[in-house]
């Protein structure tokens, strides 16, 4: 008698959500709320933004708009790219490695035990993709251009942000040392539709909040004060997701970062599967299939400190 084909498991549309959701949302600037998430995008979602509207003098009893300054709707579309994982390990090398114990003879299945660990570890490995495409998504943050760069999965934020010509820009050039720290983000001015909101923050990498610290301390007679002043700007949060390139900074509000995924739908699988008494091939494999992608709201909205060289 033939093999019996192990499934370990393979999960589609809600049953997968544990699975992926855990993935996805486990991305450091999701998991800490730092920007705004749509869980039920399949492949593009509309965001909605108004301006406009002003107070007039009511000296009659006529319905009249203020002119240029009516309220108007606009729009802002996130495009949410397919993606998916696809990994695979040699049930020869957990034979060998892995608890053989539990793997009886030549023809072994992997243990429960491993799989559950592959499960835990791709989907580790998709929360860290998730986080650096969020931000450097198709943006190469050490020259500025966009369409390039390290991480190709989606667009994210930096290069929305680029697209869209943001409020404010400053465009760097060099590397953010703590000797030029202060002056960099000093110099870029916060537009006023979200200048002193607390709900404004100032976004950097944890390497320029270093440096941001260097340069506090070395402002102060006792330097371990600026341990509690590194965490804020001029009043402003500071905000630093494990994603956020270097020698960029970045005035915004969460309701203004948008990232979507079709999590919420039909149209997610996660699946661990022994392909063993399939197709012969003696192998486990980790698959994963969601969407993701970025977009911002309002461009004016928003500050930017980025290289440009």
């Amino acid at each position: 008698m033939a093999n019996a084909t192990v499934g370990v498991g393979t999960y589609a549309g809600e049953a997968a959500r544990p699975y992926v959701a855990a993935a996805v949302l486990s991305a450091d600037t999701i998991a800490n709320g730092y920007i705004s998430v749509l869980e039920n995008v399949h492949s593009k979602a509309v965001l909605r933004k108004f301006s406009g509207a002003a107070i007039q003098l009511n000296d009659d009893c006529a319905f009249t708009t203020p002119g240029s300054d009516q309220l108007t709707l606009g729009e802002a579309v996130l495009d949410a790219a397919a993606l998916k994982v696809n990994e695979q390990v040699c049930n020869a090398d957990l034979r060998a490695t892995w608890e053989s114990a539990q793997m009886r003879g030549q023809s072994s299945n992997a243990p429960a035990d491993f799989t559950t660990f592959a499960a835990q570890y791709v989907a580790a490995k998709v929360a860290e993709g998730i986080e650096n495409n969020i931000w450097h998504g198709k943006y190469d943050h050490t020259d500025g251009a966009t369409g390039t760069g390290t991480y190709q999965s989606f667009a994210g934020l930096m290069a929305a942000i680029v697209a869209a010509t943001p409020g404010e820009e400053d465009l760097l050039t060099g590397v953010t040392t703590s000797a030029n720290i202060l002056g960099r983000i000093t110099a870029l001015a916060v537009p006023n539709v979200i200048a002193g909101d607390p709900e404004t923050k100032l976004f950097m990498s944890r390497a320029m909040k270093q440096l941001y610290y260097t340069a506090l301390a070395g402002t102060q007679n006792l330097p371990f004060i600026a341990e509690g002043q590194a965490n804020f700007f001029q009043g402003y949060d500071i905000i630093t997701p494990a994603g956020m390139p270097d020698d960029t900074f970045l005035f915004a509000q969460k309701s203004n970062l948008y990232f979507g995924t079709n999590l919420l739908t039909d149209h997610i699988n996660a699946s661990v599967l022994d392909l063993q008494g399939v197709t012969g091939d003696d192998v486990t494999r980790v698959i994963m299939q969601f969407s993701g992608g970025c977009q911002i709201v309002d461009a004016a909205a928003i500050a930017v400190a980025r290289r440009s060289s």
